[in-house]
C-alpha cells in the first residue's frame, strides 16, 4: 500500500476519474474556481480544482455549510478557523492544515 505524504493528502488515486482542472499557480486555481466553482486543493507544488465527487473521495461533504465560509478554498480560506471535515477526516484536516482536529464534524450520510 502507497504511503501518504502531507503533501498527497488531498488526492486519492481514485480521483483520477474524476475531470478535475490543474494549475501551476494559486493564482490561476484561484481565477478557475470562481469563473467555474469547484473546490480548491493542493497537491505537492500545484493546486487542483474538483468537482462535488472528488470532495465525497477524500471523505468530505460537498453539502457542508463551512464551504461557503471557506469560499470553497482549503488552500486560503477565507476563514481559517473553519474546518470542514467528517469523523473519517479529522486526521486529514489537522494534518494537513498542522493544528488540532476540528470540535465539530460534519457527517456525510452517502
Amino acid at each position: 500500500m502507497k504511503q501518504t505524504s502531507q503533501e498527497t493528502l488531498m488526492y486519492t488515486e481514485k480521483m483520477t476519474l474524476i475531470l478535475n482542472r490543474w494549475f501551476t499557480t494559486y493564482a490561476d486555481a484561484q481565477t478557475s474556481l470562481h469563473a467555474e466553482g469547484g473546490y480548491l486543493f493542493p497537491y505537492k507544488s500545484h493546486y487542483f480544482v474538483t468537482q462535488r465527487e472528488g470532495v465525497r473521495e477524500l471523505g468530505l461533504d460537498p453539502d457542508d455549510p463551512d464551504w461557503a465560509k471557506i469560499g470553497w478554498d482549503w488552500v486560503q480560506p477565507k476563514d481559517s478557523d473553519i474546518c470542514v471535515a467528517t469523523p473519517q477526516s479529522k486526521a486529514k484536516t489537522s494534518a494537513l492544515r498542522g493544528r488540532d482536529a476540528p470540535t465539530h464534524a460534519i457527517l456525510d450520510s452517502r
